[in-house]
């Protein structure tokens, strides 16, 4: 059945007082919502420059003049308070690193940054209410690890990831990331893990993005190269997390191993997804639910394996290789 393309498709107001009322009362709503809402919506361009703390990343050092952020003699910046901190530059050999010891957001905003590090992550978010990375408008930004990490506990096996996160982390904005996983995977977050916009090339040589809750994906343009998982959600400790949903964007993964894999489900609600394994297309423990949107998968292996698969009129399915295992 999955062989080949599937497709099948208040009140009215008395009064001119009341009116008023409710056009007030919009207005109101209106106002909390532009007052509330992300970085790149309400500043951009100068104003955002204006307001944020700016990093300013040279070779093997940096310059800022924050107390919130702390420029060590080994490379490593660290960022110890909730704020708006906009990074450019190069920095070589060296991290951003986020510890903060107050509650609030944390917004990184990458305005053409370039960062390596030889021997851990570029960026590593330790310790923060919220974490959100946005991607500055025009621009591209580069971050690449080395092939091998220094531990200060041998036994220690994270980070893991050219850009990590213990917390809960949104990737927005219109600019453009490049990740290079040369030590073992790209984008990690230990928590939730939220795309909403943006355009993300990333290169892993194991898993390109983990989240460990969650991973929603609501939109941005994203190419996934990995020699493992494309993308992957990995909690095992309730039904109500270890879910991928895609709803909207422009998916391309090429992996090795599983391109999508999840533990309780893989919901596609929107979007486009391209996908191409030597190994499974589509793997999960729980459910797989085609929703909506563009899905086609061109594997070696089963296309979709899972103990449930659902599909409805307004998603579209295209499978080149075995159909299903499950």
């Amino acid at each position: 059945m999955f062989s080949r393309p599937l497709s099948s498709r208040i009140g009215s107001v008395a009064t001119m007082k009341k009116t008023f009322a409710i056009l007030l009362a919009v207005l109101f709503a209106a106002s909390l919502l532009v007052s509330c809402g992300t970085v790149e919506e309400t500043e951009v361009g100068a104003n955002l420059e204006k307001s944020a703390v700016e990093i300013i990343l040279n070779g093997d050092t940096a310059v800022c003049d924050s107390s919130s952020v702390f420029v060590g003699e080994d490379g490593k910046i660290t960022v110890t308070a909730a704020g708006t901190y906009l990074i450019t530059g190069e920095l070589n050999d060296g991290m951003i690193y986020v510890e903060c010891v107050d509650a609030g957001v944390l917004t990184l905003v990458f305005k053409g940054a370039s960062i390596t590090n030889d021997n851990g992550p570029c960026v590593q978010i330790r310790k923060a209410q919220q974490a959100v990375i946005t991607l500055y408008e025009g621009t591209t930004n580069t971050f690449s690890d080395g092939m091998s990490y220094d531990f200060d506990n041998p036994d220690d096996t994270e980070p893991d990831s050219a850009i990590y996160s213990k917390e809960d982390l949104t990737v927005n904005g219109t600019g453009t990331m490049v990740i290079n996983g040369n030590y073992s995977n790209g984008l990690t977050s230990k928590d939730s893990l939220k795309i909403d916009n943006g355009t993300l090339e990333i290169n892993a040589v194991r898993h390109g993005i983990k989240g460990k809750d969650k991973l929603v994906i609501n939109g941005g343009d994203i190419t996934v190269n990995a020699m493992r998982d494309g993308i992957k959600s990995t909690n095992y400790e309730s039904q109500l997390v270890g879910y991928v949903e895609i709803n909207g964007g422009s998916l391309t993964i090429m992996s090795e191993d599983e391109a999508i894999q999840a533990i309780t489900a893989v919901n596609f609600n929107g979007g486009t997804v391209t996908v191409g394994s030597t190994n499974n297309g589509i793997k999960c423990d729980g459910s797989i639910n085609f929703n909506g949107g563009e899905v086609t998968i061109d594997v070696e292996d089963n296309a979709l394996n899972a103990y449930a698969i659902s599909k409805k009129d307004e998603c579209t399915v295209t499978i080149s290789g075995i159909p299903y295992n499950g």
